[in-house]
């Protein structure tokens, strides 16, 4: 609390100490904890020292000099939080802390900005509705040039109208059939037997063989108990059916309410997996001598840059013309960490290397289990 109130910077009291001497004392006790004034800003609890009553020019001056304070350090920290990795972290964990925006309400703020971004940009969609427009569009051209070449065709014929509309009935009809056997009735060999409607989603575990889960629990029961699905096996087969019935195999509308809710939960095993990357931190640094609030700190500024690169990333994406840019951005979040642990831990580039390879599978493996228990999870409940 006392490093937010007095995050107010000094500066503001250098236009009155140009004008020289003491600047002037509105009042005698702060107006905000009651503490005697020794200065322009309260000691105890770091409100400036302001007039009760503001007139006009008084309360646009203190708001200039409050939005030039706090978005002076937001800017100077987002310039070394991308120009000079590990450096913020450097500086905080040193105790240079003031003249910097501080890294806590810096997560909220460029977190809250990406996740905004990730669930509200257009993504491949637009591309893929585009490309079932073309198809259509192919089809529709080719079904009228094969019509104008059967009706061609037909027409040097001789038979009367109503011959050759019954033929080109006969012949929609034979086109018909033959496209729906080509959907339906192959199989992954091209051997012609007649497919199965595949199951929703089988939770890799077991096929859709049982329509309700009455039917499964019979068969479960008509085995041995030894041979029966264990607990969890048992549990996703049974949630495996109740999705199949849910969406009647309607695989487009389960995708989105998945991804919907995958979205949703996606910052949230984000935060989750930030103690764990912390966590890996200390042990890859165990001999060193460092808290693991210092680790935890180091963690917190690498996730602002993400969040922040990240950012940057899907507005440039938005310019088909700066692609260029992007991969050079995708490269530097990569590495960035290297260079980061480099500078926070001072060993030589050699460990620095082994450290991050290990560290990025460890981790990636990490977050490939936090994001198998996030899909569990909204299965469960979707």
């Amino acid at each position: 609390m006392d490093e937010l109130s007095k995050s107010i910077p000094g500066a503001e009291g250098m236009v009155d100490a140009e004008q020289g001497g003491k600047p002037k004392q509105h009042n005698e006790f702060c107006l905000n904890c009651g503490t005697k004034l020794q200065d322009t800003f309260c000691h105890h609890c770091g409100q400036k020292d302001i007039p009760r009553r503001q007139t006009l020019g008084e309360l646009f001056s203190n708001f200039i000099s409050s939005f030039w304070s706090y978005e002076g350090k937001f800017f100077l920290t987002t310039k070394y939080l991308i120009l000079k990795p590990g450096f913020l972290a450097v500086e905080y964990n040193a105790g240079r802390r003031e003249s910097y925006y501080h890294p806590a309400r810096m997560y909220v703020f460029i977190s809250f900005v990406f996740f905004l971004l990730f669930v509200s940009l257009p993504d491949s969609e637009g591309d893929k509705s585009a490309v079932e427009k073309t198809g259509k569009a192919l089809d529709a051209a080719s079904n009228k040039a094969n019509k104008i070449k059967m009706d061609s065709l037909l027409s040097a014929i001789p038979m009367d109208d109503e011959d050759r509309a019954e033929i080109l009935e006969e012949l929609k009809k034979a086109k018909a059939d033959s496209l729906m056997r080509t959907l339906t009735a192959t199989d992954s060999a091209g051997k012609g037997k007649v497919k199965k409607k595949k199951s929703l989603w089988n939770f890799g575990l077991q096929k859709a063989e049982y329509k309700s889960v009455s039917a499964y629990d019979s068969s479960q029961k008509a085995i041995p108990e030894k041979d029966r699905d264990g607990w969890l096996k048992k549990s996703l087969t049974v949630r495996a059916i109740e999705l199949n019935n849910k969406y009647d195999g309607d695989g487009s509308k389960f995708a989105k309410d998945f991804g919907g809710a995958f979205k949703d939960n996606f910052s949230k095993v984000l935060f989750y997996l930030l103690p764990v990357f912390a966590l890996l931190l200390k042990l890859l640094y165990v001999r060193r001598d460092f808290f693991y609030s210092e680790h935890l700190v180091f963690s917190i500024y690498y996730y602002n840059f993400f969040y922040l690169a990240g950012s940057l990333q899907m507005l440039i994406n938005l310019v088909p013309a700066l692609s260029w840019l992007s991969s050079i951005l995708g490269f530097w979040i990569f590495f960035y960490l290297l260079f980061a642990m480099k500078r926070m831990y001072l060993q030589k580039w050699g460990k620095t290397i082994v450290k991050f390879t290990l560290f990025t599978i460890v981790f990636f493996f990490c977050a490939l289990i936090a994001l198998a228990v996030n899909a569990i999870a909204i299965l469960m409940v979707i």
